[in-house]
């Protein structure tokens, strides 16, 4: 997946004042973003891309490696230098198959040398697999690359479902949330040769 830089082009959102508003925190929900695919044609990964107004706000990008299952998912998240990562929830879905929810593992960078360390959940919610960061800690100001190796992918028709949840906050005398809320669909071929083995098929060379 190219790392590219946050992304300063036209998109439209639409940006939804939440109820509950303090006067010490505004919250603003953003549910519309602009899908654009990667630069890389090799590439698969898809980005939401997250404006208010002329304003850019973030850029979440998911690259999946198919082989020909999927077999690695990268997530990207980039914002602006002055804004801080809250919280991230994503569910990663199979469409078509027994409603049995994949199986990831996740890697970094989530340790660090200073505190506070982010806090990061990993678990299955009845179809879905579902990565929960629930503090960036020493992160939240940066531009977050998080790696989820599949484990397993269950029997699907070849379509993925991709739902990304992200708050994101302007520090400040008064602190505005932005509520970041986006899906990306993905399609792969689920055809492998009887001779291939699947996320599902017993490795029997042993």
């Amino acid at each position: 997946m190219r790392r590219r830089a946050f992304l300063a082009s036209a998109l439209t959102a639409a940006s939804i004042p939440a109820a509950g508003c303090s006067a010490v925190e505004s919250r603003t929900e953003h549910t519309d973003p602009t899908v654009e695919p990667d630069d890389n044609p090799r590439d698969d990964g898809k980005y939401l891309e997250f404006r208010e107004d002329d304003t850019a706000l973030a850029t979440v990008g998911v690259d999946p490696r198919f082989d020909p299952l999927p077999e690695h998912f990268f997530t990207s998240i980039s914002h602006p230098e002055d804004t801080e990562l809250q919280s991230l929830t994503q569910r990663f879905v199979a469409l078509g198959g027994d409603g049995t929810p994949p199986q990831l593992s996740l890697q970094g960078p989530f340790m660090g040398d200073y505190e506070p360390h982010p806090s990061v959940s990993l678990f299955r919610e009845g179809s879905a697999a579902v990565l929960e960061v629930h503090r960036f800690g020493e992160i939240a100001d940066e531009t977050v690359f998080i790696e989820l190796p599949v484990t397993r992918w269950p029997e699907s028709d070849g379509r993925l479902v991709v739902e990304s949840t992200v708050e994101l906050v302007n520090p400040g005398l008064i602190d505005r949330t932005h509520v970041l809320g986006g899906r990306l669909e993905f399609e792969f071929s689920a055809e492998t040769g009887s001779d291939e083995r699947t996320a599902d098929t017993p490795d029997t060379s042993r």
